[in-house]
């Protein structure tokens, strides 16, 4: 019986060190997606349907004009408003987005993502060669879709435009240049603009173009060292003819509380993960999703405007809570972005693969 507890007694200990560390160090998991409102999985469409690649008209294979529509199905609608999306600085694959533009897409929108650059395509034609592919995605929905643009009253298509990086600086730039009506463009019913970025090596464009009546979000994270907050800062001062009602500027919140750990940094609006710790979570949930959504139902179902343009209201500011309980760090609503600090100079970094 001696010689048998010689060797059982290790192997009872040996048991409980390996055990005890997932015991004592487990830690609490990130809040969940939410059942219903604007970043919640109460979808009224199953599923979305993928279209292209297709090419502006006389550019035919060359990326820089390249673009997807992404469109709701199960069931499919008749109409839809339409959204342009428009990625980071070298994230030329839709999959780096492609949680959050399905998101949309299930909430009942048309997404058009558009390619602007290609082999390192000079950053003084990102614009042009946006609005132009734009442009061509509108006709060919107008025209011979089976998800047809919804429009209003003056049968101009409903559209809004989201842009992360210098997409969200793109996003404003495009909104801009709508207001001429020479360039063929419905001015947007709203803009998202998160962590946006490299507007100094963009065209100056003149922001105060932008309708006033246009719902504007602009979103940055207080990890980001890739942009910081200057470009963020820069629309929001050039853009002073949008009335504080119609925008607004939060910071989003780095929280370690558990794993995966929640950093506001340059990439976690990404949907596959790359340079962050997780693909899909509450940083998406509650920042991306529902500010995108909750804009777009703002702007255009006059709805669910308390998360998108709620001046620091729990709705929009709330991140949910952990597993264990916790609430996780909400987002700031920012009554005067020029008090922010930048972290960084805005060197317009890589986003995305």
């Amino acid at each position: 019986m001696r010689h048998r507890l010689r060797y059982i007694i290790p192997m009872l200990v040996a048991l409980s060190l390996f055990f005890a560390p997932s015991i004592s160090f487990s830690q609490p998991s990130p809040p969940p997606q939410p059942e219903i409102g604007p970043g919640g999985y109460d979808y009224p469409h199953a599923s979305v349907k993928k279209n292209g690649p297709y090419w502006a008209k006389g550019h035919f294979l060359n990326n820089n004009y390249k673009y997807y529509i992404f469109v709701p199905a199960e069931p499919i609608p008749e109409i839809a408003p339409v959204v342009l999306f428009i990625h980071g600085w070298l994230a030329y694959k839709p999959k780096a987005y492609l949680g959050w533009m399905e998101h949309m897409v299930k909430k009942g929108y048309i997404v058009v993502w558009v390619q602007y650059d290609a082999f390192l395509s000079p950053f003084r034609n990102f614009a042009d060669h946006a609005m132009e592919t734009w442009k061509d995605a509108l006709n060919r929905l107008d025209t011979n879709f089976h998800v047809r643009p919804e429009k209003d009253l003056m049968g101009q298509i409903k559209t809004a435009i989201i842009g992360h990086s210098i997409g969200g600086s793109l996003s404003a730039i495009l909104a801009a240049r709508a207001a001429d009506t020479r360039n063929g463009m419905p001015e947007p019913y709203a803009i998202v603009a998160v962590e946006p970025g490299g507007l100094r090596w963009l065209p100056n464009e003149d922001l105060g173009k932008i309708d006033p009546e246009t719902k504007m979000v602009i979103v940055v994270g207080d990890e980001d060292k890739v942009v910081a907050k200057l470009t963020a800062v820069a629309i929001w001062k050039n853009t002073l003819q949008i009335p504080d009602k119609n925008r607004d500027f939060l910071l989003v919140q780095s929280d370690y509380h558990g794993s995966p750990e929640q950093i506001a940094n340059h990439y976690f609006p990404n949907t596959n993960g790359y340079r962050d710790t997780a693909a899909v979570d509450a940083r998406d949930f509650y920042v991306t999703f529902k500010l995108s959504v909750g804009a777009l139902e703002c702007a255009f179902r006059d709805t669910d405007c308390e998360y998108a343009l709620g001046n620091g209201s729990f709705e929009q500011v709330d991140m949910g809570q952990w597993s264990d309980g916790q609430p996780m760090n909400a987002m700031v609503w920012v009554e005067d972005p020029n008090e922010l600090e930048a972290t960084c100079e805005d060197p317009g970094f890589r986003t995305a693969p």
